[in-house]
């Protein structure tokens, strides 16, 4: 599979009409395997990270990328209000892994200060705005430094997420594009697992305990036996469905429900 050369990457312009879309077809990607998909990426593009939250769609990106692009950024938004047992499998999978991880608060640095600066309880209040002072914000600072990034995002995982494209564009408050590569777009859950399995990758514990979807404690929920979408079990009782560090700089503006497709 041929690939662009970086330098061919960087010197043609993208014309900018409001959004900055992709001038390569990456359609020749659509039916790659993951892996593929990952050996693409690692060839083309020069400043690349890894974002994940240590679930298991993430971490066969990270199984898969460990040995192609060794020290490559990882990066995780440390908000604060994880559960312990994120903060304990992600400093476990760190340690056993040897991943370069890189973990990113907002400006105001603490749940504690981050309440004496806008009240207790945001999230109850106004979870748009934690979640964008917690994940968005401070990803969209840190991938200034970086051409593309990686994101373990299925088309499975919710109606939101079924038209996730292999690759695509984002435009950062800075106007400055960055590619975002979903290499396990078209998997299943199934797939996934039978990955996990195959290859003895652990797993979040609280899979065992009936979440489907793992974020901030205060906002995650075990999902109901019989509910097929991973992402119910997220901000229950409030018109939300992402926490927006996917949906923002689209041609399409940011989203946040199915609601708003």
């Amino acid at each position: 599979m041929t690939s662009p050369s970086r330098s061919s990457h960087r010197s043609d312009p993208v014309e900018r009409a409001g959004f900055a879309a992709p001038q390569w077809d990456y359609s020749r990607l659509e039916n790659a395997e993951p892996i593929e998909v990952i050996r693409w990426v690692v060839r083309t593009i020069e400043r690349l990270a890894v974002a994940t939250s240590f679930q298991s769609s993430g971490l066969v990106i990270l199984h898969q990328i460990k040995t192609l692009a060794p020290g490559i950024p990882v990066l995780f938004l440390d908000t604060g209000f994880h559960f312990d047992e994120t903060l304990e499998f992600r400093d476990r999978i760190t340690k056993q892994w040897g991943l370069n991880i890189v973990n990113l608060r907002g400006e105001h640095g603490s749940p504690g200060r981050q309440a004496e600066l806008y009240g207790l309880d945001l999230y109850l209040r106004d979870p748009n705005r934690c979640c964008a002072m917690n994940k968005v914000e401070p990803l969209q600072k840190e991938l200034e430094g970086y051409d593309g990034w990686i994101s373990g995002l299925r088309r499975d995982q919710s109606p939101l997420r079924a038209h996730t494209p292999i690759v695509e564009a984002q435009l950062l408050p800075s106007n400055n594009e960055i590619l975002k590569i979903h290499p396990l777009a078209n998997w299943t859950r199934d797939d996934m697992n039978r990955y996990v399995t195959d290859h003895e990758i652990p797993t979040h514990p609280l899979l065992e305990r009936g979440y489907a979807s793992v974020g901030c404690q205060p906002c995650t929920a075990p999902l109901d036996p019989h509910e097929h979408d991973e992402r119910a079990g997220r901000w229950v009782g409030f018109n939300k469905n992402e926490c927006g560090i996917h949906s923002f700089g689209k041609p399409g503006g940011a989203r946040e429900t199915e609601a708003e497709q």
